[in-house]
């Protein structure tokens, strides 16, 4: 379908609407994988504020200091138009469900024949006093980095350092391996976590807890499981018991929420906000429109991980290729898959259904699929593709090779391995 534009007034001297076969919101994992799974034939349009695909599941890295934002970002507008796509630089902001229409924030209308809404998360402070000001959050590059740069400074200091990371899922446990992993040898360091939940990384099995709870031995944090933040200030916390926390710097890692325009657009919502998707990730009440991704609440819960956001973003493409045939769309079956959570480099836990391998030595299992992964999202063809691979490889080598063979006796507990069942 051939796009037009038609112009109409606006804030400034025209408002320009457009129109393409298909629309997606989103280019991170959901976005971008249904884009690139859709052939180059297709009139395909794919909207983001951001210039930069993120590769989120090392954000962590950066707090250390073994990854740079380079390392973690994408230009979209290459990817895309390798792929033969076009990118839109603009921020979603609500959609006509009978004129088939999404609205930008600088005025702009863009139609649609189908639409894949792959709009991720955004940051959650639970609404606690002082989290937005004072919290360092955790969402993207841009905050991690600068979350590692703040540590960095403040090490570089005299006297001692207090860090508090608020939350101990997986983004609190990868933040405090990475601090860990740069700091624990710094005189005076002291790390506070707080978990409202009874045990560490509540998402796993309990025996992860009991792992990060055996390396911790020794090392100079203070856990506070079954404990709430109240209140945020400068200078530190303050918990639902009333004790106060000094610290210098306070992580936040609260998760994720939908963000607000799914509920200001009327969509089908969950308790949590999310989109409520058919099995075959459409929207009911939105002819055309399927969400993928960590905004999609399927009717079988999944984890909000990467890999499903991949998937999901596949499947809507390939039931917009069924629709375009006449022929009859597919449910989204969720593939079941290990699950790879690093701390530091201290240790590297996978686990799966039935059981939890941890070992130091795996954190080259979750480089090789960092490494395999983006390389892919990267289009190896290009020159520019093949530099930042080349870039990536060698800051792995440099950064978490070389420093864990320095001795016989560190490889030898890189080579160590324990499994237990959930």
């Amino acid at each position: 379908m051939c796009g037009f534009l038609v112009g109409m007034g606006a804030r400034s001297s025209k408002r320009l609407r457009r129109r393409h076969e298909i629309v997606i919101v989103g280019a991170n994992f959901a976005g971008l994988s249904a884009a690139l799974d859709l052939p180059s034939d297709c009139d395909v349009a794919v909207i983001d504020p951001e210039p930069w695909f993120e590769w989120l599941p090392n954000i962590h890295e950066l707090v250390s200091g073994v990854k740079k934002p380079s390392d973690l970002r994408l230009p979209r507008r290459e990817i895309l138009a390798s792929a033969g796509h076009r990118f839109v630089q603009g921020r979603f902001v609500g959609i006509d469900s009978k004129r088939k229409a999404l609205r930008l924030d600088d005025g702009t209308t863009i139609q649609y024949e189908h639409c894949v809404l792959a709009l991720g998360g955004v940051g959650n402070d639970f609404g606690v006093p002082g989290a937005a000001r004072f919290g360092m959050h955790f969402n993207n590059v841009a905050e991690c980095d600068a979350i590692g740069k703040r540590l960095k400074r403040l090490a570089a200091r005299k006297g001692p350092l207090s860090v508090i990371v608020v939350g101990g899922g997986f983004e609190g446990i990868e933040a405090l391996g990475e601090v860990l992993r740069r700091y624990r040898g710094r005189d005076g360091l002291q790390i506070h976590l707080v978990e409202v939940g009874g045990r560490l990384m509540p998402e796993g099995p309990p025996a992860v807890d009991e792992m990060i709870r055996r390396r911790l031995i020794g090392m100079p944090v203070r856990l506070h499981c079954g404990k709430r933040v109240i209140r945020v200030t400068a200078t530190g916390v303050t918990l639902d018991d009333g004790e106060r926390i000094s610290g210098d710097i306070t992580i936040w890692t609260g998760g994720a929420k939908a963000p607000d325009v799914v509920a200001d657009a009327g969509f089908d919502a969950s308790r949590a906000g999310w989109i409520q998707v058919r099995k075959d990730l459409s929207c009911r009440g939105f002819p055309g429109v399927f969400a993928a991704g960590d905004v999609a609440d399927v009717p079988r819960p999944i984890a909000k991980q990467a890999y499903h956001a991949i998937d999901m973003g596949r499947h809507a493409a390939r039931n917009i290729l069924r629709r375009r045939a006449g022929r009859k769309t597919l449910p989204f079956s969720p593939a079941p898959k290990p699950m790879l959570v690093a701390f530091g480099d201290l240790d590297t836990f996978l686990m799966t259904e039935s059981k939890v391998v941890a070992g130091p030595g795996l954190a080259a299992a979750k480089e090789a699929v960092f490494q395999a992964t983006i390389a892919g999202f990267d289009r190896l063809a290009s020159v520019g593709g093949l530099q930042r691979a080349k870039e990536r490889g060698v800051r792995a080598i440099s950064e978490l090779v070389f420093p864990k063979l320095r001795s016989w006796e560190e490889t030898v507990r890189l080579l160590s391995v324990n499994v237990e069942d959930v």
